[in-house]
């Protein structure tokens, strides 16, 4: 496997402030910040993972909200990613102000709907705008971003950003699965121990209501959807497989730091669980949390 080598151009904006923000190994983009825990890069195939997980997510839930919106004048995307639901909710709210922030430059910059706004922001740096600004505060799959002490002061500020009445929304996949072949099984021990090498840990997804209530928030609901991966679950199980797949190969140098795993043997693995998948069932809990600011 290539070394990690570090960034020293100017940057794709043409800003010496991203100098040394990435780094490249195997071809991939990945982040270089000491305060970015973050293991997947930051690239185009990366886009086209993230887009995978939206439509996965979208073909369960059957709905880009959960929180019961009315008529919100600004919305908050943290770690918007390559701005796909952003951009859709902004067709579905035309009066609404959405802001899309994130660490790193995936979204267009060409052709947006008018109330469409990216940002840089690291989001456990907290956030600079005031008390009750966003009348709707949401994210989608942080476990990889935020270290498992980080969580509560995320949760707090997001409730501190939320106006009152708004509401803030947490989308996570759980910490248990279900079934899986012995590939697949070994995969998910491997992802579980280089998480938490890095800080990263899985359990809090699992009780962010409880986080929620915390920091204050009221009318908290936490709701699940089983999802079958694989062929059994139908086009939403064939994309959710599509983006572990994908996740596991990018996570390569990570693995290489943990395990000493070289690229070459994950590939093999990964490629093993095409077949595993058709002889054993496995299921991934999706946990989507609501609470209102009061």
């Amino acid at each position: 496997m290539d070394t990690l080598t570090q960034d020293n151009s100017s940057g794709s904006r043409g800003s010496s402030k991203t100098v040394d923000k990435f780094a490249f190994a195997d071809g991939r983009r990945y982040h270089n910040e000491p305060n970015c825990p973050y293991p997947l890069p930051n690239d185009l195939e990366e886009v086209s993972r993230l887009d995978i997980q939206h439509y996965a997510i979208q073909q369960v839930t059957q709905k880009r909200y959960h929180a019961p919106l009315e008529s919100p004048r600004r919305a908050l995307d943290i770690a918007t990613g390559t701005g796909i639901w952003m951009m859709e909710m902004a067709s579905d709210f035309p009066e609404c102000e959405f802001t899309g922030v994130d660490i790193a430059p995936l979204q267009p910059t060409t052709v947006l709907p008018p109330n469409c706004t990216f940002k840089a922001a690291n989001l456990l740096e907290g956030f600079s705008y005031p008390d009750g600004y966003f009348d709707y505060v949401r994210h989608s799959l942080l476990v990889a971003a935020i270290p498992e002490g980080k969580w509560m002061p995320y949760v707090q500020e997001c409730a501190r950003i939320c106006a009152s009445g708004g509401w803030v929304e947490m989308v996570e996949i759980s910490s248990r699965g279900q079934g899986g072949g012995p590939v697949l099984q070994r995969l998910g021990k491997m992802l579980v121990e280089a998480f938490r090498a890095r800080g990263l840990g899985s359990d809090t997804a699992d009780e962010l209501d409880k986080l929620m209530i915390e920091a204050g928030l009221v009318d908290v609901v936490a709701k699940e959807y089983k999802v079958s991966i694989g062929s059994r679950g139908g086009s939403a199980g064939e994309l959710f497989f599509r983006d572990i797949s994908m996740g596991q190969i990018a996570l390569a140098p990570l693995y290489a730091k943990t395990h000493g795993m070289a690229r070459e043997e994950l590939e093999q693995l990964v490629l093993q669980t095409e077949e595993e998948i058709k002889h054993y069932e496995m299921s991934l809990f999706l946990r989507i949390y609501i609470g209102r600011k009061p």
